[in-house]
């Protein structure tokens, strides 16, 4: 008679220790609530041996090249390797399908980016008629882990969940870290005494700043090391993964305490008074569960530094950009109460636990979603033309080249006609004020409607689109480049305008910042980014002429101020001999 429990496929990828941590923990749960769950490495499912190629390029770059990685990070991310990336991520796809093939899974669930987009492919195909859901076990959420074809995403922290939801439209809850029972609960006073007493310390009163690196123990880690101790702060305790060189080396100038792999990780955290890590990994989640503070320092390019700047934005742990601000950020959350403060913040991450989700799930019904129309055969073939051409390196000398013309010709970039095209950037309060509204109305101006803190609803921009003022996206201007915050401001004022427009995407979005490759970000995307001239309401304005494209930064004057510097506008402009316009209608306003 056949079995009537559940059978769940999980897809990781031995890529350090993150990945597989929570696919064998997920595993455990599954099998603990009568389920059947398979563990599979993505990489063995990818053709020939472009998996363990994969990795070990991937190992390489970490090692040898790591601004390489950094800019790939990236350009894989939301720049124009992307598409390429998310085609070659899917490569392992016939296998995964082969492995849910006759109903041996009911369910498929990812730990591993490259698995959701290749899950997601076959959901979205119409091909997989089992649930597809993607487990994001990084904090910063990545382009490659989200695919639409995905039933739900699960993720480690709400903000992520909000990110993941926003840039792909699929369904994202929190429900915080999964891990073995052994973090269950925070250390106890005892046990911190017997594992402080198992290492021998020195000085028993010492403070113990745990040092870790991944299971590949790669970065800056010596140094890191060495910086503690000379600084007197603590005694390092580097934990050096697989990297046998690296341990040597330490224990024979004798910086701190160098440990290899090793499965008890609790015993060296209940130890520690503060957890430096350089990749945002796995023990950053072990650090939250017992109640270490965790600082991120060094970190690895890509995934490491984004990591500790998401951990950071979430208010769980701190990130040193330099030596000094880690020996600072060491003396301020070591054995203090702002540390004990940081650590009960990192503690309440742990929501819920996705069993009985994922059960739910792999016994409801086999759903096949509708087949996505396939693309022209020239295009699959552009695509994968695209993607061979990836590996070679005068790839990125072609795409260099690219980039340079696409700052040259303006490609991406709204041309004006013979008018002054005017936007005025505003506050929540101003958009929802009728008389501003109605200014802005009678003067023909444009709103910009931005992100961040009191910035415009999405009320405020459906009263301004009802009352016929067009409407355009644009990042906070918040000073500092930073192009994937800049990217994910853009997506969020895309999306307020979309939902109230019913456009699929402003056709126009202002950047307070626009390099070269954002130019043919916007090109290749088909939207048209606006490079105005920038004023201050109560300023003096730039000089006119044909073609000019303004932006008045209005968010900070009173109602009463506001109509007086569109009043200013309308006499500059008259002085120049000039017509006056909406910005808006650059880009065909309806």
């Amino acid at each position: 008679m056949p079995s009537t429990a559940p059978s769940v496929l999980i897809v990781s990828a031995t890529m350090g220790a993150g990945h597989d941590g929570v696919a064998y923990e997920l595993q455990r749960r599954l099998v603990a609530e009568g389920a059947t769950a398979e563990v599979v490495d993505y990489l063995q499912m990818m053709p020939g041996r472009a998996g363990p190629f994969y990795r070990a390029v991937y190992q390489g770059q970490l090692r040898y090249a790591p601004a390489s990685y950094e800019w790939l990070y990236g350009r894989i991310d939301r720049g124009l390797l992307a598409p390429t990336a998310r085609w070659l991520g899917r490569m392992g796809r016939a296998k995964v399908l082969q492995a849910v093939r006759d109903g041996k899974h009911d369910l498929v669930v990812s730990t591993y980016p490259l698995g959701c987009q290749a899950t997601g492919a076959l959901r979205r195909s119409g091909k997989l008629g089992v649930p597809a859901v993607g487990f994001l076990t990084d904090v910063d959420v990545h382009g490659l882990w989200l695919h639409p074809g995905v039933d739900l995403n699960l993720t480690v922290w709400d903000g992520s969940a909000e990110v993941a939801q926003d840039r792909s439209g699929t369904p994202s809850r929190a429900v915080g870290p999964v891990l073995p029972p052994v973090f269950r609960d925070p250390v106890t006073p005892a046990e911190r005494a017997t594992a402080r007493a198992a290492l021998a310390l020195r000085d028993p009163d010492a403070k113990v700043v745990l040092v870790v690196a991944g299971s590949w123990g790669v970065g800056d880690i010596a140094d890191t090391a060495r910086a503690i101790e000379a600084a007197g702060v603590g005694i390092p305790v580097v934990l050096c993964g697989r990297n046998e060189a690296l341990r040597a080396a330490l224990e024979a100038e004798g910086t701190g305490i160098a440990l290899g792999w090793t499965t008890d990780v609790r015993s060296l955290l209940a130890a520690a008074d503060a957890l430096v890590h350089n990749a945002g990994g796995l023990s950053c989640l072990e650090g939250f569960a017992v109640g270490t503070p965790v600082i991120g320092y060094a970190c690895l390019p890509g995934h490491g530094h984004r990591n500790a700047e998401a951990m950071r934005d979430a208010g769980v742990a701190a990130h040193a950009e330099t030596a000094e601000d880690l020996i600072e950020a060491i003396r301020r959350l070591a054995g203090t109460a702002d540390g004990a403060a940081m650590a009960a913040r990192a503690r309440a991450l742990f929501r819920i636990d996705p069993t009985l989700e994922l059960l739910r799930l792999a016994k409801t019904a086999p759903v096949t979603l509708p087949r996505q129309r396939r693309a022209p055969v020239a295009s699959r073939w552009a695509v994968r033309t695209a993607g061979i051409s990836t590996v070679i390196p005068l790839t990125l000398g072609g795409l260099s080249f690219g980039v340079a013309q696409a700052a040259q010709h303006g490609y991406g970039v709204a041309e004006g006609g013979r008018a002054v095209y005017v936007a005025a950037e505003l506050s929540h309060e101003q958009a929802a004020n009728p008389a501003v509204v109605q200014a802005l109305r009678r003067h023909r101006v444009s709103a910009v409607i931005g992100t961040g803190l009191n910035a415009p609803t999405p009320t405020d921009v459906a009263l301004l689109f009802s009352s016929g003022i067009g409407v355009i996206g644009a990042d906070r201007g918040s000073g500092r480049r930073d192009p994937r915050r800049q990217r994910d401001d853009i997506d969020l004022a895309a999306k307020a305008i979309a939902d109230v427009t019913h456009e699929p995407q402003p056709p126009v979005l202002l950047l307070h910042h626009a390099g070269l490759v954002e130019h043919m970000v916007a090109w290749h995307n088909d939207f048209l980014l606006g490079y105005p001239e920038r004023a201050r309401g109560g300023e003096a304005l730039p000089r006119l002429a044909p073609g000019t494209q303004l932006a008045l930064d209005l968010r900070r004057r009173t109602p009463v101020q506001l109509i007086a510097d569109l009043n200013a506008l309308d006499a500059a402009v008259n002085a120049a001999h000039l017509p006056e316009q909406p910005m808006r209608v650059l880009w065909k306003a309806p």
